[in-house]
């Protein structure tokens, strides 16, 4: 009996640690079950902060445009830019084929004027030698008119003189000569009077001989 009490003692000696170290082992493993549930939940909390942070600067991603919706944007750019500077141009060649039309106009009325002043000219220096000419024709008719005047003031003095043969050699040189209407009167008078000397004078002679003769 005895053996067996004291072999009852360490048995509940043995029981009570047990119940003991099973409660400190439940202590212990429940902590780290504690704990495990709760890192994970802050390990989800800063993996889901990270990834929006992450997540926040790929928003402007989703508003750029496609590449299509990007060249479709330049394309219609370029054709009008490109138009602006075909518009441009050819404003420009307008403008510039305006100038040049406006010069050509002023040289063409330039030449127009230059034509005007030189064929008046033309014009003036022809009226000025045709009335040279004219005063030339008009000198040497009245120079020529003087020479026959002489001639026939010459013949009349000598047909005064009775000199009829030389008279008429006179008158014979006023055949050169273009006479005016009372010039040409006076030159025949002169030559019927001539003619009528030398007649007379033939007359004179042959009585003259006549009377010789007997």
């Amino acid at each position: 009996m005895e053996f067996l009490q004291r072999d009852r003692k360490p048995a509940e000696v043995t029981l009570k640690q047990n119940r003991s170290m099973k409660k400190s082992r439940m202590k212990k493993t429940n902590l780290p079950s504690l704990i495990t549930p709760m890192a994970i939940l802050g390990a989800a909390a800063l993996f889901l902060a990270g990834c929006s942070k992450r997540e926040e600067p790929a928003a402007p991603s989703a508003q750029r445009p496609k590449a299509s919706d990007s060249v479709s944007s330049v394309v219609p750019k370029a054709v009008v830019e490109t138009k602006e500077t075909i518009q441009d141009a050819a404003q420009k060649a307008s403008a510039e084929a305006g100038i040049l039309k406006t010069q050509a106009q002023v040289q063409v009325q330039q030449l127009k004027d230059q034509v005007v002043v030189e064929a008046d000219k033309l014009k003036a220096q022809a009226r000025e030698q045709v009335q040279s000419a004219k005063d030339q024709t008009a000198a040497g008719a009245d120079k020529l008119k003087t020479q026959a005047q002489a001639l026939i003031d010459q013949g009349s003095k000598l047909v005064a003189d009775s000199k009829y043969a030389e008279a008429g050699d006179v008158l014979k040189q006023l055949a050169n000569y273009k006479l005016s209407p009372e010039q040409q009167k006076t030159t025949d008078e002169l030559g019927t009077q001539i003619k009528a000397g030398l007649a007379a004078d033939a007359t004179k002679s042959v009585g003259d001989l006549l009377k010789g003769t007997k």
